[in-house]
């Protein structure tokens, strides 16, 4: 058995991948805030702690690009495993 025939992918939707596509940039913009916190700690800016609220609002709307994804798998179900062999 070849692994071209015994390999599995996900087929998705052009709406599937652009929702995960933009949960992928919530994720990278809570982590770019993260690390810019985490930078301004270490530097000793005493106003670090303004980006709380920043990592907030990211995280919520993190949350929200997930559901987003995550309902529309659940309800189109284009997610469903294909195996290149068709079968």
């Amino acid at each position: 058995m070849s692994l071209e025939s015994t390999a599995i992918s996900l087929i998705y939707c052009r709406q599937a991948k652009g929702l995960l596509e933009a949960f992928a940039g919530t994720i990278h913009e809570l982590v770019r805030l993260h690390e810019e916190q985490f930078q301004a700690v270490i530097e000793g800016d005493v106003d670090s702690m303004r980006f709380d609220a920043l990592i907030h609002m990211a995280n919520e709307c993190k949350q929200e690009a997930k559901y987003a994804y995550l309902h529309h798998l659940e309800i189109h179900c284009c997610s469903k495993y294909g195996s290149s062999s068709g079968g």
